[in-house]
């Protein structure tokens, strides 16, 4: 029975066409999905595979039959439910595309709007950025500036920031970042001096920073004048008052070894009796000193003037056949410097005037020569060794009320010349030149004292000077001392 019905479905094809009523397209798409449906089934099986969309055919030789129905089984949908879901996959493909192009085309839209914005933003961010950097560039040069001259302050050891907004603040620059990437790109960060400048409000970058690094444009400067005889402590007063430095600073580093790199310090005796170290070698004179200046700039100030005038001058002396220095002429009268600037120190404590101070440095140079004979002259009169000199009775003090209160009584100067034979330990002031010209060039006397008669209003200080003690007596009466 099989057989036979495969037979007669077998005939019945022969007899069928295909109907073409879709479009071609999806006639395509039933061709190929009836041909998947036909092709042969495993051995011996008359059914189609089970996953096979069955294909569908139209009988156009007849109008229907048992045949007919059993052959139209196979088709598993009926054909107008077949042509719904073409055309239903048709549409969706349709709508998609459609959607894809409508993506594609607002893409395309957005890309465009967005390369406007962007290029919009980037051409006013370059317009913005280059009025930006002409601005810079310009004050960088000093162009735009207004002329003029501001006055800054400086203060110690300054950061850049510091200084920018100085010289903001003062109209000497006017762009603050381009000024600090300037200093940074030279590396001029640091290095600005302290002090008080006028400068030119017009002065490009690399003028302002070389003019501000530099001690020679300040006008914060002190003028002062140490006079002869002077002592550390007066010149350390002199200095506070002036904004300087401070006594106190001053004073600590005059009794220090930071300046021992100066052979003529480094040559002074040690002593424990020594007070001040520097006391002495800070030669008088007239300085310019800035406000707020460096201690140990400050009296170096001093020290390069004493060797100036001590080791490098030289001059025509009697007894000389070449000019020399004040150093080679201590030498020649077998005195070290040290010993020579003490000597001074007390002839420039104790004269009158510049011809007493020869004077006078006689009538030590007679007493010292004594020590070597016990401090006997040779008129028998003896002690001559202490040189008994009231200014060396309260050093380090000026006077007995500059001494603390609380020592006052018990009091008693390490440097008193009627406590100590010889010279004292070291100088008891700063002596001038002319001091210092007497102590190595005494008058031939043979003097051993001397007195003054005070100095009033109406009359100029009186010399006396005396060979014997019966002498000195009448002299002190003279001077209205006894």
């Amino acid at each position: 029975m099989s057989d036979e019905l495969e037979r007669k479905r077998q005939e019945k094809i022969a007899n069928f066409r295909i109907s073409f009523d879709e479009p071609a397209d999806e006639v395509k798409e039933i061709s190929s999905s009836t041909e998947a449906d036909a092709e042969p089934a495993p051995d011996n099986s008359i059914a189609p595979a089970a996953s096979a969309e069955p294909a569908v055919f139209t009988d156009i030789s007849s109008s229907g039959g048992a045949e007919s129905d059993e052959l139209n089984s196979y088709s598993g949908l009926p054909v107008t439910e077949k042509k719904s879901a073409v055309v239903d996959k048709k549409k969706l493909r349709q709508a998609k595309k459609t959607d894809k192009k409508r993506r594609r085309n607002k893409a395309k839209k957005n890309r465009i709007i967005f390369r406007t914005v962007w290029i919009t933003m980037i051409i006013f961010v370059s317009i913005m950025l280059g009025e930006l950097l002409m601005v810079g560039v310009n004050d960088v040069l000093g162009v735009g500036r207004e002329e003029g001259t501001a006055t800054i302050t400086v203060p110690k050891n300054a950061t850049i920031d510091q200084i920018t907004d100085i010289l903001y603040e003062n109209y000497v620059i006017n762009v603050k970042w381009a000024f600090k990437l300037f200093a940074t790109v030279t590396k001029s960060t640091s290095g600005f001096t302290q002090g008080t400048f006028d400068i030119a409000t017009n002065k490009d970058y690399q003028a302002i920073i070389n003019y501000m690094q530099s001690d020679m444009n300040r006008t914060d400067v002190v003028t002062i004048r140490f006079t002869e005889g002077m002592s550390v402590k007066q010149y350390a007063k002199l200095l506070e008052k002036g904004n300087v430095c401070t006594a106190e600073e001053f004073l600590l580093k005059c009794n220090s070894d930071d300046f021992d790199d100066y052979e003529f310090i480094k040559s002074i005796p040690a002593s424990s009796n020594r007070v001040y170290k520097l006391e002495g070698y800070l030669f008088p004179d007239t300085y310019d000193f800035f406000v707020g200046e460096n201690v140990d700039d400050v009296i170096k100030k001093f020290l390069a003037n004493y060797r100036r005038k001590v080791y490098a001058t030289k001059s025509r002396v009697t007894g000389f056949e070449k000019k020399v220095t004040l150093a080679e002429r201590a030498e020649k009268l077998g005195m070290t410097m040290d010993e020579a600037l003490t000597l001074a120190s007390l002839i420039q404590a104790e004269a009158a005037d510049k011809d007493d101070m020869y004077m006078i440095s006689s009538i030590l140079h007679n007493r010292l020569n004594t020590i070597k004979n016990s401090g006997m002259n040779d008129n028998g009169e003896g002690g001559l060794g202490y040189l008994q000199l009231d200014s060396t009775r309260y050093y380090p003090y000026d006077s007995l009320a500059a001494v603390p209160a609380d020592q006052r009584k018990t009091f008693k100067s390490r440097y008193s010349t009627y406590d100590h034979e010889g010279l004292p330990p070291g100088p008891i002031c700063n002596p001038g030149l002319e001091a210092i010209e007497a102590a190595l060039s005494p008058e031939k006397t043979d003097y051993y004292y001397f007195c003054h008669k005070v100095a009033t209003d109406d009359e100029a200080a009186v010399a006396y000077y005396a060979k014997t003690m019966d002498e000195h007596l009448e002299n002190l009466a003279k001077a209205g001392l006894i």
